[in-house]
């Protein structure tokens, strides 16, 4: 798979993301493990749960992921119902994180990275997300409003990702 980036209207869009083997797997994590840094603190965006996974991997993923989240890493933006949602996570990037964001991609729909800028706090982003998460999808105001050096969002069907 190998992530080859293109320049798309100001931002670089990974194409071709194909996760359906072991040696795509393997590059995708490894991508990860190359982009951040050991203790970054990463926010994650998070929309509904994704209706391609079989139960069963879902199952497994989300007993996994539920033992990470307690209320001070995570913040409920809206809660529809069970498979429809939108919160915020936080987290610091650890050994092993390429993994982890592979399952987060496997799990959610739709879900963007967020590395802050240095002073952004995990309320400052929650408080922002309560009043624009409708209007700014893409999350360029976020980042031009400071809160962001950089955003990374997985692409509708997860066949590309997005980093601005």
């Amino acid at each position: 798979m190998k992530l080859k980036p293109n320049i798309v209207s100001n931002v670089i869009v990974y194409d071709g993301i194909d996760l359906d083997n072991s040696n795509d797997i393997i590059d995708f994590k490894n991508f990860w493990d190359r982009e951040f840094e050991y203790g970054q603190q990463l926010f994650f965006f998070f929309h509904r749960l994704e209706d391609l996974t079989e139960d069963k991997d879902l199952k497994e993923i989300e007993r996994e992921l539920l033992s990470i989240f307690n209320e001070e890493n995570l913040y409920i933006v809206i809660y529809i119902d069970e498979v429809r949602f939108t919160y915020l996570f936080k987290w610091e990037f650890q050994f092993g994180g390429g993994n982890l964001i592979f399952k987060f991609w496997k799990y959610y729909y739709s879900m963007s990275i967020i590395i802050p800028k240095k002073g952004v706090t995990f309320d400052n982003v929650c408080t922002y997300f309560d009043t624009h998460r409708d209007n700014d999808v893409y999350l360029r105001n976020f980042k031009a409003n400071g809160y962001a050096e950089k955003v990374y969002i997985k692409g509708l069907g997860g066949d590309h990702l997005i980093e601005n």
